[in-house]
C-alpha cells in the first residue's frame, strides 16, 4: 500500500470514528431535554411550577402539560409518550396496575396531601345529616373506599376495616364492608371530575369531593368542608410516577428531590392554607 493510500484510508478512519463517537455521546442522552410531565393544572401543575421559581431543579428543566379529558396519564407513562406524571396517591397507582395486569411504573417521590372533603349546599352541620340522605362519592375503587373511610370518620356509618389496618387491600372494600349505618345513608357514585357539580343537584344532599377539585370548584377544604381528612397515618400522598426504567434518570432524581424539599414543602403550607397539606409534615 503506498503512502498516499494510507494517508487517505488514515483520514477516513478518523473520520468515521469522530462520526461514531458523536453519535453515542447523543444516542439514549436525555441530559439536555426537559422532562415531561403529565399533571392536574390544581395544586400538581403550581407545586412543579413553584420548583422552577424557587431555583431548586438546577440545569434540569420540565414542561408541564395538564391532564384533560379521559387522558389515561399511566397508559403515557408506561408507553414512554410523557416522562413522568403527577396526579396521583399510591392506592390509585397500585389499583391501576392491578387492573391493567402491569408492574413498570414506580412512584419516587411524595409530594403533598389533598385531604378528602364532605360537602354540601343543603347540609350546615353533620348533625343536620338527615336520615335517608343521597351522598354522591368517587366511582373509582381506590377513592371509592377513601370516601368510605371518611365517612367512617365523621361518624355518619362504621366499617369493618380501618385505613390504618395492615396489609388492607384498598381495591376489594365497597359499601358491602359497612356494618353501620344508622342514617340509612345511600350512596351513588360519580367520576371524581363531576362531583363538585353534585352539589346543585336536588337529588344530592352532600358529595365527598378530591382536594384538586374541590380547589378547581372554588371550595376551601379547610373552612367550607363538613369533614375534612387527617394527614395523620395517610396513605393518600400524592406521589411523582415514572417508568421503572427512568427512576435513576438525574432529571428525574432532581425533580423528586425538589418536591420533597423543606422550601416546597413550606409552600405548600403558606400557599394552599391548610386546603393542601405538605407530605412531608
Amino acid at each position: 500500500m503506498n503512502k498516499t493510500l494510507r494517508t487517505i484510508l488514515a483520514g477516513l478512519l478518523a473520520v468515521l470514528t469522530l462520526g461514531l463517537a458523536g453519535c453515542g455521546a447523543g444516542a439514549g442522552s436525555d441530559a439536555d431535554k426537559p422532562l415531561v410531565i403529565l399533571a392536574d393544572a390544581t395544586p400538581h401543575g403550581e407545586i412543579l411550577e413553584q420548583t422552577e421559581k424557587l431555583g431548586l431543579l438546577g440545569d434540569t428543566k420540565i414542561e408541564i402539560k395538564s391532564i384533560v379529558g379521559d387522558i389515561d396519564a399511566n397508559q403515557l407513562v408506561q408507553s414512554g409518550d410523557v416522562d413522568a406524571n403527577y396526579f396521583q396517591h399510591v392506592p390509585y397507582l397500585d389499583t391501576w396496575k392491578s387492573q391493567k395486569g402491569v408492574d413498570d411504573l414506580t412512584a419516587v417521590a411524595k409530594g403533598h396531601i389533598e385531604p378528602l372533603g364532605l360537602y354540601s349546599k343543603k347540609v350546615k352541620d353533620l348533625k343536620q345529616v338527615p336520615n335517608g340522605a343521597t351522598i354522591a362519592i368517587p366511582a373509582d375503587p381506590s377513592n371509592l373506599v377513601r370516601a368510605l373511610f371518611l365517612l367512617q370518620q365523621a361518624e355518619l356509618l362504621t366499617l369493618d376495616v380501618k385505613p390504618t389496618d395492615a396489609n388492607v387491600d384498598y381495591s376489594q372494600i365497597t359499601t358491602k364492608n359497612i356494618t353501620n349505618n344508622p342514617k340509612k345513608i345511600e350512596f351513588i357514585q360519580i367520576d371524581r371530575p363531576q362531583l363538585a357539580a353534585t352539589l346543585d343537584d336536588a337529588k344530592v344532599d352532600l358529595s365527598v369531593i378530591n382536594g384538586n377539585y374541590a380547589l378547581e370548584a372554588g371550595l376551601k377544604p379547610k373552612t367550607d368542608s363538613l369533614a375534612l381528612e387527617s394527614a395523620t397515618d395517610n396513605p393518600y400522598t400524592n406521589v411523582l410516577v415514572v417508568n421503572s426504567s427512568k427512576k435513576d434518570d438525574p432529571r428525574v432524581q432532581k425533580l423528586a428531590e425538589a418536591l420533597q424539599s423543606p422550601e416546597i414543602q413550606d409552600w405548600i403550607d403558606s400557599n394552599f392554607e391548610g386546603s393542601v397539606l405538605p407530605a412531608g409534615k
